[in-house]
């Protein structure tokens, strides 16, 4: 029996050999289940009670001694949608825990840096800029080079950004060396609302500004970012981008 949609579900291995082994005995007791599972007699109560807790195995009683069976199948069914609507509960009730740490936070954090390392971390750091900027508002960025524009990993860490930014219908503009003028136009100036221009005067690493925040970053094989927290160094940051923007 191909026992792999029963981890899919969520069930422990454990679970998983006690329900297989039922499957197998039929109606059982637990010496019979411990032998075919090879589950210790500690474990095997508590598993059968989960089991049966989930609505996936049931119970009777015969000459006063208690025999397990596999329940109703389609019970795998109601155990999902019950499933299903506790994480729906979950994500709303984190939904209201969010809102109410994001205000806490949001008193905390006018000015304040952090790093971040890894992809996982600039993933991060990347999201907080692009969910604190709305619809028809403007991420802003100077590239990185070329030898870390050339990376596969990099190039598709940056198409699913902007995904994002495009689901969100946020504007992006940036300012890339000029070596990188092919290379924009092969894999990134296809994208909505998404506007670059070139010159031989950047930056030496890549900045990405947002509207209360800045990230400077580099890639390679230990990604690093230095995100500073700050309206007032983000603005400074917007118009020097503009001031070179609008000169290019």
């Amino acid at each position: 029996m191909n026992t792999e949609i029963l981890r899919k579900i969520g069930l422990t291995e454990g679970e998983i050999r006690v329900y297989e082994a039922l499957v197998s005995l039929g109606k059982s007791s637990t010496g019979a289940i411990m032998d075919k599972s090879g589950i210790s007699s500690s474990k095997v109560y508590l598993i059968l009670e989960k089991l049966i807790q989930k609505g996936l195995v049931s119970f009777v009683i015969e000459n006063n001694v208690r025999k397990f069976q596999v329940a109703n199948p389609k019970n795998i069914l109601d155990y999902l949608s019950r499933q299903q609507n506790e994480l729906e509960k979950i994500k709303t009730d984190s939904e209201i825990f969010i809102q109410e740490l994001a205000k806490i936070i949001g008193k905390h954090e006018e000015e304040s840096a952090q790093i971040y390392k890894g992809h996982a971390g600039l993933r991060a750091a990347f999201n907080n800029i692009t969910d604190e900027l709305g619809k028809g508002e403007e991420f802003l960025f100077f590239s990185p080079s070329e030898e870390e524009l050339t990376d596969p990993k990099v190039i598709l860490f940056f198409k699913n950004l902007h995904l994002k930014r495009i689901e969100k219908g946020i504007k992006a503009k940036g300012v890339a060396d000029i070596t990188l003028k092919e290379l924009f136009q092969k894999e990134l100036l296809k994208q909505k609302d998404y506007t670059v221009r070139f010159s031989a005067l950047t930056l030496p690493s890549a900045v990405s500004i947002g509207k209360n925040r800045i990230l400077l970053n580099s890639w390679g094989e230990e990604p690093i970012g230095f995100e500073i927290v700050s309206r007032r160094v983000a603005e400074k940051y917007r118009e020097f981008f503009y001031s070179l923007w609008n000169r290019i």
